[in-house]
């Protein structure tokens, strides 16, 4: 398998890949990975909470339309394997028809390739596009791609997690229920306070090492 081909199966990036391959060889040096694989089994193995996620997703889409950051949807694609079952939910809760992308790999590359003629029609529409991860977009693009091989306008991406650090991919807007971004090792500082006659660090903040934007999370010790 290519270095791509790993990244995409593992969802995580393509340069965790090499460093995870080069990692301990003796004469190698590395830098640290800043990276995060994202195991969405307990979202995506049960019917329950894969439509509560599905509808949170669509919550984001409806919010970005009537704030006009994105376009209404006059489809919604999900993106084949997992990005379909979140595509059906995001559909439904919409009151969309639902129609399915299948970007094809050339190589270690993933480039346009086919909408499933089994589902709706996208010729002509605004279309939204639906997928899990998105870490470095190759995918979202290869899709973005396919639909306007076929005449259809891709208005906005919706996604569970994304890992990019973008917030449109060739000026198409992105919405997530998450993001995951990498940060710096060691904290600027904490705010601390004194919990049940104990010190407790609150939050920690970071600069983040690929993107200007600080971080911050809750710690219980």
């Amino acid at each position: 398998m290519s270095t791509y081909e790993i990244a995409d199966e593992l969802k995580v990036q393509a340069d965790t890949v090499v460093w995870l391959l080069l990692h301990g060889k003796d004469g190698v040096k590395t830098r640290d990975a800043y990276d995060v694989y994202v195991n969405w089994n307990p979202i995506g193995s049960s019917v329950r909470r894969l439509t509560l996620v599905g509808r949170a997703m669509a919550d984001i889409v409806r919010e970005a339309v009537e704030q006009n950051l994105m376009e209404e949807p006059e489809v919604v694609a999900g993106i084949e394997a997992g990005g379909m079952a979140l595509g059906l939910i995001v559909a439904r809760s919409l009151g969309k028809p639902v129609a399915s992308v299948r970007p094809q790999r050339l190589g270690e590359k993933k480039v346009a390739g086919a909408v499933n003629p089994s589902f709706s029609t996208v010729e002509g529409k605004k279309v939204l596009i639906v997928d899990t991860i998105l870490r470095m977009g190759e995918t979202i693009r290869a899709a973005i791609e396919t639909l306007q091989s076929v005449k259809a306008k891709p208005v906005g991406v919706t996604v569970l997690a994304n890992k990019s650090g973008k917030d449109s991919i060739d000026g198409v807007p992105v919405r997530s229920l998450m993001e995951l971004l990498p940060v710096g090792k060691q904290p600027h500082f904490l705010v601390c306070a004194t919990i049940d006659g104990k010190n407790r660090n609150l939050i920690r903040l970071y600069s983040t090492g690929l993107y200007p934007r600080v971080a911050w999370y809750w710690i219980s010790g």
